[in-house]
Parts: structure tokens; sequence; C-alpha cells
């Protein structure tokens, strides 16, 4: 399917707010993500992705060129409605309003997560890295990396382009949420320990 198509389709998807498949790995016919397509750019999708339970996600944001077949309608995703009905899960989209058609979508969401203090994921090959948005520009983003233990380490720099996915407030992002409270708790313990 070419691009061009691709682009057109997952547009149309944004539009009626359905819930569809993205198949994004040529080796793994099986491997697929499932949600609601929020916005597309030329070069990126943004989605709020559910489990195979039907619960929400979070989201992510993935390049259009990877983006091998789109379903949308078929049992599966009919499934999934009937899951997120029982969970009494709700679809919430990340943008209040919707990113105008010429936006830089990947750019957007990053200053978003930055306004917001989103922790968030960045997926580059077999590497993730995970932390809080510092700066972001048309060509780069800064990050401040969370450590194993959810403590703050160092800044990493990386390219856009490098950039597969990036993922907003999934498990993984709510995982280092807590054990930041959890680092935070035992920072404030530790003076009253001295005494």
């Amino acid at each position: 399917m070419n691009n061009g198509y691709m682009i057109y389709l997952l547009r149309i998807l944004a539009a009626q707010g359905a819930l569809a498949s993205l198949y994004t790995d040529p080796n793994d016919p099986e491997g697929f993500c499932a949600g609601f397509v929020e916005a597309v750019d030329g070069a990126h999708v943004l989605s709020c992705d559910l489990t195979p339970w039907g619960q929400i996600d979070g989201w992510r944001v993935r390049r259009n060129s990877d983006v091998l077949q789109v379903l949308a309608g078929e049992e599966y995703e009919q499934r999934l409605g009937m899951l997120m009905a029982y969970h009494k899960q709700k679809h919430r989209c990340f943008f209040t309003e919707e990113p105008a058609e010429d936006t830089d979508l990947l750019l957007s969401v990053l200053l978003a997560c930055k306004a917001r203090g989103q922790i968030v994921s960045i997926i580059i090959g077999n590497e993730m890295i995970t932390g809080r948005v510092l700066e972001a520009n048309g060509l780069r983003v800064k990050i401040r990396l969370i450590d194993f233990y959810g403590r703050a380490a160092e800044e990493e720099t990386i390219t856009l382009r490098e950039i597969e996915i990036l993922e907003i407030d999934t498990q993984e992002e709510k995982m280092y949420a807590v054990l930041e409270e959890l680092e935070r708790q035992r920072m404030t313990l530790l003076p009253s320990e001295d005494k």
C-alpha cells in the first residue's frame, strides 16, 4: 500500500473516530496495535491505543511509513468496543483541539508533553528511553531521563527523525510515575530518619 493512500486512509479513520488496528511489523503478521486514530500529518500518526482487554493504554506516535496495513470495523475491533463498554472506558483525545493540518504532529505532541510535565518513552530500534521533555524543536528533543528506580538522571538529546515510536501515558510511563513518587516519599523521610 503506498504511503499517500495510507495517509488518506488514516485521516478518514481519524475523522470518523473509529477503532482500527495498525500493522507495523513486516516480520510478524500478528503484531499490531489497536486503538483510535486521532491525528495524522505527512509523517506521523497519533493513536490512543487499547490493550487486548479493551482498556486504554495511553497514546503512541508512529511513523506513517511504518504502518503496513490498517483494518477497521472487523471482528477484533468490534470485540474491543464491547470490552471497552464493559470496562466503562471512554476514548479521551490527547489534544483538546484537533491540530491544524500543517502541524508537525510529533513536535506538537512533544511540546504538549513538556507543557503538561508528562513522562514519555522514546523507542529507537531495540532501545527505549524514558523521561520528561525539557526542550523540543523541529530537529531534536532534549529529555531528562528517569533511571530504573524512578530517579532523575542525565539529559539526552535525540534527533526527531530517529524516533520510531513516542509513547505517552502507557503502562510504562505510569510505572515510572509511581517509582518517582516512591522516590519522592523516600527523600522526604530521610531527614527525619537522621534525627
